[in-house]
């Protein structure tokens, strides 16, 4: 597996990695590359599922420095697939990489319905479609958007289940935590502060709304000290608090009360599968795909403020426990079980190999 972006926390590394825990119980041998020095929380999640990291060199520094030493792991360790993370045709880079290494089968995986290098992804796709052998999606927008009228493989960002469950005891511990009231709204929000994500725009939107609303965001990024900045500059660190990355996403996803993602475009979002799962209602940006609303519970919105105010009011806050076990199921129907991916990739990449 090479992830194209930081093995980080991120919706592309939790495929990954819940991907490869399932793969591991279908006993595939795994490795994972990709070019930062992961967390300790990562390290500790790959050595008890004996799945082994490869960091490598810098992407954008020297591509030529990159390919080279991709090649020499890729013969090193003679493997039968390489499955790529991405969203455009520069995972022409890591396939072209694979082909030189004479590995049979060479998997492209779209994780969204755009790129910030247009012209580099037009003038790349005649060589993608050569290099590329196997096309996996993670839903039908993705596929199209990547692969064209080339035939795709769609699995869903899935999540193991059992992790998400409604749990008022925790709940009730974090909303302690927060010196949140009975009385008290609250908003989340998890995602890498970045253009893509938009976090500002909830800043704008609690200013908006009554004091009982209250935001809660999750996650880092090269927008995240910007974010705090701002947040100071409007008064308003008693409403929004920042928790940085955190390995505990689904005891905070309890002690909210309305799930945000004002994103100004996404492939399919795992953050909406996690807060469908805990039973969160879920306010969502008109610019993200409408097939992640499986459950019933999105509420999709252009991004505009007073459009944005008035869904957050009229949003109703029911029994979580219920609805998390009933979204549970829906989930589960719809394919959003994690602990299936590894079954539906082993045949996939069998189909490939005994294919060449």
């Amino acid at each position: 597996m090479i992830n194209t972006v930081n093995l980080e926390k991120n919706g592309v590394t939790t495929f990954i990695l819940n991907s490869c825990k399932s793969l591991r119980k279908e006993h595939v041998d795994i490795d994972i590359a990709a070019t930062n020095t992961v967390s300790t929380d990562i390290n500790n999640f790959l050595k008890e599922n004996h799945i082994s990291y490869i960091k490598l060199p810098d992407r954008k520094k020297s591509q030529i420095k990159y390919v080279h030493f991709l090649v020499k792991i890729l013969k090193q360790n003679n493997y039968d697939v390489v499955h790529i993370h991405g969203n455009s045709t520069t995972m022409s880079i890591e396939l072209l990489a694979a082909k030189i290494a004479n590995i049979p089968v060479r998997v492209a995986h779209s994780h969204n319905t755009i790129t910030e290098h247009p012209l580099i992804n037009k003038i790349l796709r005649p060589f993608f479609n050569i290099l590329v052998n196997g096309r996996v999606a993670c839903n039908k927008e993705a596929g199209k958007w990547l692969f064209k009228n080339k035939t795709f493989l769609v699995i869903k960002n899935g999540i193991f289940f059992d992790k998400y469950t409604f749990n008022l005891t925790k709940r009730e511990n974090f909303r302690q935590k927060f010196n949140l009231k009975k009385t008290d709204i609250l908003l989340g929000h998890v995602g890498l502060f970045n253009y893509q994500k938009n976090q500002e725009f909830l800043i704008d939107l609690i200013k908006q709304l009554d004091e009982k609303y209250k935001l809660v965001l999750i996650g880092e990024g090269n927008l995240y000290n910007e974010f705090l900045q701002t947040v100071k500059d409007k008064k308003l660190e008693k409403r929004i608090m920042t928790i940085g990355a955190v390995s505990n996403v689904p005891d905070y996803l309890a002690a909210m009360d309305i799930f945000v993602l004002p994103s100004r475009f996404e492939g399919q979002p795992f953050v909406i599968i996690e807060a469908l799962a805990s039973g969160l209602p879920c306010i969502i940006s008109a610019k993200v795909p409408k097939e992640i609303d499986i459950t019933g519970n999105c509420n999709f919105v252009p991004l505009e403020i007073n459009d944005w105010v008035s869904s957050v009011r009229n949003t109703k806050i029911d029994d979580r426990s219920l609805r998390s076990i009933d979204n549970q199921k829906k989930l589960k129907q719809k394919g959003y079980d994690a602990s299936e991916s590894g079954h539906i990739l082993k045949d996939y990449y069998g189909s490939l190999y005994y294919k060449e």
